[in-house]
């Protein structure tokens, strides 16, 4: 039963064209639910309930990794997502006549990135040598990660039809939920990519046919591994934990602390949810005004661009 049930949902999940990342988790994370509901007596999935469903959240937080760590609490979510969109899907298939895990909440992360600090953000986009070839890219990189709050994956997909330097515009394809978005380019980001493509791409062509923007010394698009490693490097070079994440996190928490609106933060992030916004990029105030932010002593005017 609960192989026939898995590759309905699965099947589902194709007609909506989800990306491989969906299906890789609900291929890891319901045969995992099965088997809890195996130990927890559940041979008939009509039988299914919330407390069931609030059973495995317990197992969840409960449970160690082959290092004998405890699940992250990012990772009991992303398991419990996809047994909330099962539920859902067995509901609108008339498998069960409730969703037993509508009311059940997802774990909250209790820590958030930390954001760089002003001094920090200008000297880890200053660390890369701009006089070599690879500094040029890398310069590139952190100015367009942390001036626009891309995430990595979306950077490392980006190819040359989807910048626009004079409109100083890029365009995100199939980003999360497989959405499009347009995001301006802050002006040292701008003049970062443009030195870049200018100066360092050229040499670093290996084939007639290369798409990509970033790419690697052999020619090829940089993987996400490469680019962990490179913002991991700056930063230790600076003495700072820098990270794609904490860049991201860092764009959005100074831009809603210049004053951006929260709305338009959420669509530069590509949020589909206000609330997963609110969450991630929560915002420190000081006698009830926002604290200047450090985009715009490096990016002058930020507040009027988005």
């Amino acid at each position: 039963m609960s192989a026939v049930l898995i590759e309905a949902y699965l099947e589902h999940l194709r007609r909506r064209r989800c990306s491989a990342s969906t299906l890789s988790n609900a291929l890891t994370t319901l045969p995992r639910f099965f088997v809890h509901l195996g130990h927890q007596g559940v041979g008939d999935i009509r039988t299914l309930s919330e407390a069931h469903v609030v059973g495995f959240a317990r197992h969840l937080a409960t449970a160690r990794t082959r290092r004998d760590a405890p699940l992250a609490v990012g990772t009991q979510a992303q398991y419990l997502a996809v047994v909330k969109a099962f539920c859902g899907f067995l509901e609108r298939t008339r498998r069960l006549l409730q969703d037993p895990a509508k009311a059940v909440p997802l774990p909250v992360r209790r820590r958030l990135p930390r954001a760089l600090s002003q001094r920090d953000a200008l000297r880890l986009m200053a660390a890369p040598d701009p006089w070599t070839i690879f500094g040029r890219r890398d310069r590139a990189l952190l100015e367009l990660l942390y001036g626009t709050g891309l995430r990595m994956s979306e950077c490392c997909r980006l190819d040359l039809m989807d910048v626009d330097l004079a409109q100083g515009v890029l365009l995100i394809r199939n980003g999360k939920g497989r959405k499009d978005r347009l995001l301006p380019l802050p002006g040292r980001a701008r003049a970062a990519l443009e030195l870049y493509l200018q100066g360092s791409r050229p040499e670093l062509v290996r084939t007639s046919h290369a798409p990509a923007v970033f790419l690697s010394r052999y020619g090829r698009r940089l993987s996400g591994v490469a680019l962990r490693l490179i913002v991991r490097s700056h930063g230790r070079a600076i003495g700072v934990k820098a990270s794609c994440h904490v860049l991201r996190h860092s764009f959005a928490t100074h831009a809603l602390e210049n004053g951006m609106d929260i709305r338009t933060v959420q669509q530069q992030l590509g949020h589909a949810s206000l609330e997963t916004t609110e969450i991630y990029t929560h915002v420190l105030k000081r006698g009830g005004h926002a604290v200047r932010s450090p985009l715009e002593d490096i990016y002058p005017g930020i507040g009027d661009k988005f």
